[in-house]
């Protein structure tokens, strides 16, 4: 397979990823930020992305914000059409958008090649629920450790 690195700007890269979703594809994207820390992390995990019929809480899902801004963030909550997003490595911060700005869902984290979570298997999804659900202590102080130690 013939691959090669491509840095475009967030909206003109995430609009075509859309655009690419919309018509059946797969897309495999490369992350950047901390925000998905510690399940994503930034600038050395990919991200493969479809576009599923429906949406459920736990999903990590390729956003449009209102604000005209992309987030790869987690579903917290879904109420009717409105949805509550929340990146897991943000201790209070939210976004809100509706069912027709989700883009893609992420299925699978990658790191190079080789699959590092398979978002749609039981034992991820455990893992996701158990570190949403933690108390805010533990997930900041775990967060804390892991942004100095970049073992993790």
């Amino acid at each position: 397979m013939n691959t090669r690195k491509v840095i475009l700007p967030n909206s003109v890269m995430l609009g075509e990823v859309s655009r690419l979703l919309d018509e059946g594809h797969s897309v495999v994207i490369m992350t950047k930020g901390s925000s998905m820390s510690p399940f994503i992390r930034g600038e050395r995990d990919s991200v493969r992305l479809l576009r599923r019929p429906s949406v459920e809480v736990g999903d990590i899902v390729l956003s449009l914000l209102p604000t005209k801004r992309y987030v790869l963030h987690r579903v917290l909550a879904l109420d009717g059409d409105n949805v509550t997003l929340k990146g897991d490595g943000n201790l209070d911060a939210t976004e809100s958008c509706t069912l027709g700005d989700i883009r893609g869902t992420v299925e699978a984290i990658l790191c190079g090649d080789r699959i590092r979570f398979d978002c749609t298997k039981a034992g991820f999804k455990r893992a996701s629920r158990l570190w949403v659900s933690a108390p805010r202590i533990v997930r900041r102080y775990f967060l804390g450790i892991y942004r100095r130690v970049k073992f993790l």
